[in-house]
């Protein structure tokens, strides 16, 4: 099996599924795709594509199973854990993680990534864009394959990335499921691999903790004890009230 596909290949690939698409289709290009594609890494083992709706999702499956794209009997774990819609690949080993709208199972391709997306090119019918460099960081800071925290570190040293966006955009994601701990455990990686540290590090620790300090609340609320008995509880443990209350707001 093929170790990766170069830029060129990835673009042929995009021509081919290009002649084969019945109608329009938008799709969004994440990870080492969108890295083949600014010169940040020299080849890719698979394409992220994501889809803003179920109709575009399927007229691209009807065009890439044409071309020869099957679902594989079982997957590896790791692009498993990914909870892709499908994965396609094909006998060359080019492989395709798809997903509609959600990402890694909680990431949402929001208003704010399509916005700040670029066309990479109108592939016939298939008009391919490119997620921004600061939101590959994300969908690879909150991901466990071996070699996101490269691609981040790649990513980093090539382009200016602004940290404001990555933290504005973990926060809108995590209204609905918390990824603060996700992402500072891989900027944590970063540092100690890459010796590259992030400005948002320091303030992704403390809405780590303070999202652990409130399941810790949730957990003994669950349990029928009331708030003060609680309280108590977590100031034995090393909390003070402070935090405790401001967990819980």
């Amino acid at each position: 099996m093929r170790k990766g596909f170069t830029r060129d290949e990835l673009d042929g690939v995009f021509n081919q599924i290009g002649d084969s698409v019945a109608h329009s289709v938008d799709v969004f290009l994440l990870g080492g795709g969108a890295m083949a594609f600014r010169n940040q890494k020299n080849a890719t083992k698979d394409l992220d594509l994501v889809f803003k709706n179920l109709e575009d999702f399927r007229v691209f499956v009807a065009a890439i199973s044409k071309l020869g794209f099957e679902e594989p009997a079982k997957p590896e774990s790791a692009y498993a854990d990914m909870r892709a819609s499908a994965i396609y690949q094909n006998s060359d080993g080019f492989r395709m993680d798809l997903f509609i709208r959600v990402v890694c199972g909680g990431i949402s391709l929001s208003e704010g990534m399509v916005s700040r997306s670029e066309l990479l090119a109108n592939y016939g019918n298939l008009a391919v864009k490119m997620v921004s460099n600061e939101d590959v960081v994300l969908f690879k800071g909150i991901t466990s394959r071996l070699d996101d925290v490269n691609d981040i570190a790649a990513i980093i040293r090539t382009s200016n990335i602004d940290w404001d966006i990555i933290m504005q955009e973990c926060a809108s994601q995590s209204e609905t499921k918390s990824w603060y701990g996700a992402l500072f455990n891989k900027l944590e990686e970063l540092e100690e691999f890459h010796n590259i540290s992030s400005p948002i590090r320091d303030k992704l620790e403390l809405l780590y903790e303070k999202t652990l300090l409130k399941h810790a609340y949730d957990l003994r609320k669950m349990k029928g004890l009331n708030h003060e008995d609680i309280v108590k509880e977590l100031v034995k443990m090393g909390y003070n009230k402070e935090e405790i209350e401001e967990s819980i707001r």
